[in-house]
Order: structure tokens, then C-alpha cells, then sequence
């Protein structure tokens, strides 16, 4: 009997739990809190692509050869692992292969060109805090214009390996390229889209 009373109390402390902490959602489960004091730049707040940004904006209609679209998704910029981004921009990304590698394309919407070129700076601003004196920021050029690229080391199977991003405004979009690739390959990427 005192088994059966400890089992049903468990359960329904388990519920009450459950309930208080909201993980089972509610009305509020999709809600997202803008903290202002938490924003990488705090000049803008969750902007909404305008009608002609779509996912069309990362997929390259010719792509270099060897390289490959695997997927295109919607994303926020706080949840791509951005150093230095840490507002919810709303965007789209694209998966692209290079033969074992992948490279991704990601474009984020913000306010204006003003706004896209202080999210480039807030990535250098992440970058040389984390990894003061390294020198492995620099300026390339992209499609005529500017980018910059974050060169980090990494340790991967027991290597140390470099990582690259790309990153620039272009008009009102913050443009990064990424991922566990050559530069080569990041660049190739880079260059053949219309951003």
C-alpha cells in the first residue's frame, strides 16, 4: 500500500513539475523574448525578409563543378552558431558539398546596409576577444566588394585544422559562408552567388 501511495505522489510531483516549468508549452511556447541588452549591435529586432528575400537568394543556379545542393532551410542567425551574432535574424541557408566537404551559405536579413556592416563587425569584435593578437582576420575581395575572412584553428580527429567564414553586407543582408571546408571551397561558394 505504501508503494502504490509513493508511486502516485512521485507522478503527480513529476506533473506539477512539468506544468510549472512550461515544457509541455501553452500559449506562450512560441514566443520569443527580444532582450535588448543580449543583442550584438542592438540596431535591430527580429526583421522580416522583404518580399523579394526568399530561399532563392542562397541557391546557386550554376554551381562550380563538384559542388552540389543538398538542402535549403529557413533560419535564425542566433542558432547558426555565429560568433559575435547573437540576434534572432531571420534567414535562409543553403547546404552545398564539395566532395567531403560541406560549405554553407547563409543570408540573414537586417535593417540596412548600415546595420549588415555592424554584424560583420560584431563578428571580427567576437573573433579577435576570443582569440586576441591571432591576425587571422583579413580582407578579401568578393564580387568586386569587400568581404571579410575569419581564419580560425580548430582541432578535428586529432588535428589541428583552419576553418574559414565569409563574410559581408550585401545591401540590407548579412552574407556568411562557412564551414568544415577548404578556402578554396568556401570561396568557390562565395563567388558564384548573386549576393
Amino acid at each position: 500500500m505504501k508503494k502504490s501511495i509513493l508511486i502516485v505522489l512521485l507522478i503527480a510531483l513529476l506533473a506539477v513539475a512539468v506544468g510549472v516549468s512550461g515544457c509541455l508549452g501553452g500559449d506562450d511556447a512560441n514566443n520569443t523574448t527580444n532582450n535588448s541588452t543580449n543583442n550584438s549591435t542592438n540596431n535591430t529586432t527580429n526583421a522580416t525578409p522583404n518580399a523579394t528575400f526568399n530561399n532563392s537568394s542562397v541557391i546557386i543556379e550554376s554551381l562550380p563543378s563538384g559542388y552540389e545542393l543538398l538542402a535549403v532551410k529557413e533560419v535564425t542567425a542566433d542558432k547558426e552558431n555565429i560568433d559575435g551574432v547573437t540576434d534572432a535574424l531571420n534567414g535562409f541557408s543553403a547546404s552545398y558539398a564539395a566532395g567531403s566537404s560541406n560549405v554553407y551559405l547563409s543570408a540573414f536579413q537586417t535593417e540596412n546596409n548600415s546595420s549588415a556592416q555592424a554584424y560583420v563587425q560584431s563578428m571580427i569584435d567576437a573573433h579577435n576577444a576570443k582569440y586576441p593578437n591571432s591576425g587571422n582576420v583579413t580582407t578579401v575581395t568578393v564580387h568586386d566588394h569587400n568581404a571579410t575572412l575569419i581564419t580560425t584553428n580548430v582541432t578535428s580527429g586529432g588535428s589541428t585544422v583552419e576553418r574559414y567564414t565569409l563574410a559581408w553586407a550585401s545591401g540590407d543582408k548579412l552574407v556568411v559562408v562557412n564551414g568544415p571546408a577548404t578556402y578554396d571551397q568556401i570561396k568557390a561558394i562565395a563567388e558564384a552567388s548573386d549576393l
